[in-house]
């Protein structure tokens, strides 16, 4: 493991040029998307009774698309059937940098969770990256990075859980279809975590950790769409082993 850190700070540290000249240049606008959404989530349906019960929940994203770079945000407040002291919310922020103009990016991305009755946590990935396969079919963006944590839960044996949190390996993916008609998205968003430091692992059940995301997104009207989604995780969230949820929404895209 310690080679693979040591490459990927190498790595890091030769697109520092391809960074700066990028900021250098005008950046060539491509296109830009988001949307509003509100729904519940079901912690008992699924493979796995998690016995979480339901949650109402509302949701925002937005992404901006460059020739040079790209970037992707998403936010999300749960729990909005229960007291504000059960609340939490989620935000992530996720680009691509493409180095020296080609399909190969300098990746990053922070996902925080904050929670007014359980715990505080912030990872930070940064990596390396792959735009080359897209097109009018959707895409698969994978992505291999360092993991850097801050979170507020203390292990009495471990210390704090922020630092070092080993590595990250994930992709993201969408594929466009037509059935009957009408429009369909088909999405997928999954990371792996591996060689966790001993506090978070402590916390979260495990050295290893999988967090994901399958949606099946019907777009019934033109700005309209209705989404029903497949959260899986292990060793995640707070959870021990493999746990799921089901995730129904309907959202308006401008």
């Amino acid at each position: 493991m310690p080679r693979i850190k040591n490459g990927l700070l190498t790595c890091l540290i030769l697109t520092v040029p391809s960074l700066f000249s990028h900021a250098a240049q005008a950046l060539e606008y491509k296109n830009s998307f988001g949307s509003i959404n509100a729904g519940y989530a079901d912690w008992n349906s699924g493979f796995v009774n998690v016995h979480r019960g339901e949650v109402w929940k509302a949701t925002a994203d937005f992404g901006v698309n460059f020739r040079e770079a790209e970037f992707y945000s998403f936010i999300e407040s749960n729990v909005l059937n229960h007291a504000v002291a059960g609340r939490n919310h989620t935000v992530s922020a996720i680009t691509h940098v493409r180095l020296f103009d080609s399909d190969y990016t300098f990746f990053g991305k922070i996902y925080g969770q904050w929670d007014n009755a359980w715990g505080d946590d912030l990872d930070m990935f940064y990596g390396l990256g792959y735009l080359g396969w897209s097109g009018d079919w959707g895409f698969l963006k994978p992505y291999i990075g360092l993991h850097n944590q801050s979170g507020d839960y203390v292990s009495q044996r471990y210390g704090q859980t922020s630092g070092w949190n080993g590595y990250v390996i994930g992709w993201t993916a969408a594929y466009n279809f037509t059935l009957f008609g009408e429009k369909f998205v088909l999405s997928d968003w999954n990371e792996i975590e591996l060689d966790r430091n001993d506090a978070y692992a402590e916390q979260q059940f495990g050295r290893s950790g999988l967090n994901g995301g399958l949606t099946l997104a019907w777009k019934f009207y033109p700005r309209w769409k209705a989404t029903m989604t497949y959260r899986y995780f292990e060793n995640k969230l707070g959870y021990d082993g493999y746990g799921d949820q089901m995730i129904y929404m309907i959202g308006y895209s401008f």
